[in-house]
């Protein structure tokens, strides 16, 4: 993980002091929410700046700022996601080279936008939530589990591990609501409404809400009642869960769409 530092600076060798957090957040780009239904974010950068963006997010922004397109994890990890997952391959990474700008960026879908501040932590994205971070933020590809790759209905077989201390913009389709668990109870969500949690969180991919049975009886179960692959949290952390789901609303959309003669 990079030290938190003024970008420029050297890297410091022992842990950072309170002034050099302050110093470190004060030289971050500023994360700030336009409008309140479905919102731009508004990302205020000074000169030597950088930010990272979903592919196409950028509706408009300074002449000052320059937009690169970049692998995204990576050109391997990018080209796995491409191939096994059909996700973005690239990412945008957007930097005021010539002094301050602005960028306003927008989610592919009609909803709600959280900007996560995160110090000296971690948090998990599934697929399609990520929109923006810092360049502080360190973004990781991790596979998932195999059988969550397997029966997972979205997130595929990999989902973003934003580590670090910075902002992280997230989007969903609908509103989101924050989940936050004690560490007593198990908190169960369909797959296609989870949105991003904390690392704390121990999370298992299931194919039933049912706490017993063999796979064959789960998987009979969840056709029966149609709730898909699930979620399963434990532990202490927050979850954040979207009110709609894509998998969900292209399942309705597809047969009312007229067809081909």
């Amino acid at each position: 993980m990079r030290a938190l530092t003024k970008r420029g600076k050297n890297a410091q060798s022992h842990p950072p002091n309170f002034a050099e957090k302050v110093d470190s957040l004060l030289f971050m780009a500023r994360f700030i929410l336009e409008g309140s239904t479905d919102p731009f974010l508004r990302v205020d950068l000074t000169q030597g700046d950088m930010i990272h963006a979903e592919s196409g997010a950028m509706a408009s922004m300074s002449s000052t700022l320059e937009l690169k397109g970049k692998a995204r994890g990576g050109m391997l990890s990018g080209l796995m996601r491409k191939a096994l997952a059909g996700e973005s391959f690239f990412m945008q990474e957007i930097s005021a080279e010539l002094g301050d700008g602005t960028v306003r960026l927008a989610p592919s879908v009609p909803g709600e936008v959280r900007v996560i501040d995160l110090t000296n932590d971690c948090w998990f994205v599934g697929d399609g939530g990520f929109l923006a971070c810092d360049d502080e933020i360190t973004l990781e590809t991790k596979r998932q589990k195999l059988s969550g790759a397997l029966l997972g209905g979205t997130g595929g077989l990999f989902i973003l591990k934003a580590t670090g201390t910075g902002s992280l913009a997230v989007s969903a389709f609908g509103a989101i609501t924050e989940v936050e668990l004690n560490g007593q109870d198990e908190l169960i969500v369909d797959n296609g409404h989870v949105v991003a949690w904390q690392d704390t969180l121990e999370y298992t991919p299931s194919i039933s809400t049912k706490n017993s049975g063999g796979i064959l009886s789960k998987l009979g179960g969840s056709l029966k009642s149609g709730e898909g692959v699930v979620m399963r949290f434990s532990g202490r952390g927050r979850v954040l869960v979207s009110s709609r789901s894509r998998p969900s609303f292209i399942s309705w959309l597809v047969p009312q769409l007229p067809s081909k003669k």
